[in-house]
């Protein structure tokens, strides 16, 4: 949800800055300005590619951006990506167009989006092989191309099982280790702890997650404070309780009320993106680079925008020392342990 916000707040600034620009008859000619956005997953069954257009508008910018002809180029455009396997040419995918209807309402039009696609797999990176996807689209006036490394292999895997938020440790810098991604250049991390709730002694017990976001991560940081050849991810215990008491609020104490802890109740996301991907968050994140315009802040020649590549990994986790029987002592939450053995601390 952060790069779809920064990757809307970058488009909408190069409506916005291009149509402040003096010393030029905006109206004179009509412009276009390409925009491609594409990050591609190797292990998603379906990879989709924007390929719009902005233009320097006369009249209202944001009323233009709700019209899907003022975005999209007519028809189907020539658009394909080119597999490399260590630098050399192994297929070519045509892409074909698919129109989505569940976009949410924004800044462009909705629900509904034309995306180009593909539902050929494409291949990971694996011992002595190196993938590279290189995307041509063919617009009215100019072809635009733009090449990335495939992000991931087998290797980008979680080496801690559990997670342990016990109070005893408020204040110290709790450890997860995992393997790194290949060509990974920004990494993301996601707690989410889910349990069963039932409101009244009677009625359904029904799940509900809380969502606890780490901040993000440079590769070459966490290169540098390595264990074991692996990543280290810091976490405190603290705010993991602060996190869950603002998501609980008002529901502590409510007569009635338990809430049921399972095995795994945690599951931690890591995500990481490619270079091209993570100087697009840094740069739409700089106002003066974003607001501006300028081509210095195009990643791709010819166009705006950015073609990248990323991977996630899920991974379910038990809660480790003493912090199950920290949660339950927390009477005031209602929670019960309907799991196995505890695990111990790690």
């Amino acid at each position: 949800m952060k790069t779809q916000k920064l990757i809307l707040l970058a488009m909408t600034f190069l409506w916005l800055g291009a149509s402040c620009k003096h010393e030029v008859d905006l109206y004179a000619d009509f412009k276009e300005v390409p925009i491609i956005y594409g990050v591609l997953d190797a292990e998603a069954d379906t990879n989709y590619i924007k390929i719009t257009r902005a233009f320097y508008p006369q009249g209202d910018a944001y009323q233009i951006a709700q019209n899907p002809d003022s975005s999209n180029y007519p028809g189907r455009l020539d658009a394909r990506l080119t597999e490399f396997l260590n630098g050399s040419k192994t297929r070519e995918i045509v892409l074909d167009t698919i129109t989505i209807h569940n976009k949410q309402e924004g800044i462009f039009y909705a629900p509904d989006q034309k995306l180009y696609y593909t539902t050929e797999r494409l291949n990971i990176n694996a011992l002595n092989k190196s993938y590279s996807y290189q995307l041509t689209v063919a617009f009215p006036h100019d072809t635009i191309t733009a090449m990335c490394d495939i992000v991931g292999n087998a290797g980008f895997q979680a080496q801690s099982l559990a997670a342990n938020f016990s109070k005893v440790y408020f204040g110290v810098r709790k450890k997860f280790l995992f393997k790194p991604a290949t060509n990974g250049k920004l990494y993301q991390f996601h707690f989410s702890f889910t349990f069963l709730e039932q409101r009244t002694p009677d009625g359904d017990s029904v799940p509900r997650t809380m969502h606890w976001d780490l901040k993000d991560y440079y590769d070459e940081d966490l290169a540098a404070d390595m264990m074991n050849e692996s990543y280290v991810l810091g976490y405190y215990p603290r705010a993991f309780y602060e996190t869950l008491y603002d998501f609980i609020g008002g529901d502590t104490a409510v007569e009635g009320l338990t809430r049921y802890i399972t095995d795994y109740p945690v599951e931690l996301t890591m995500t990481t993106c490619g270079h091209n991907l993570r100087t697009f968050i840094y740069m739409s994140g700089l106002e003066n680079n974003a607001v501006s315009g300028e081509p210095d802040f195009a990643l791709i020649d010819g166009c705006h925008g950015v073609f990248s590549s990323k991977i996630s990994r899920k991974v379910p986790l038990r809660l480790a020392g003493e912090t199950v029987p920290d949660l339950l002592a927390m009477t005031d939450y209602g929670f019960k342990f309907i799991g196995g053995e505890i695990p111990p601390d790690e």
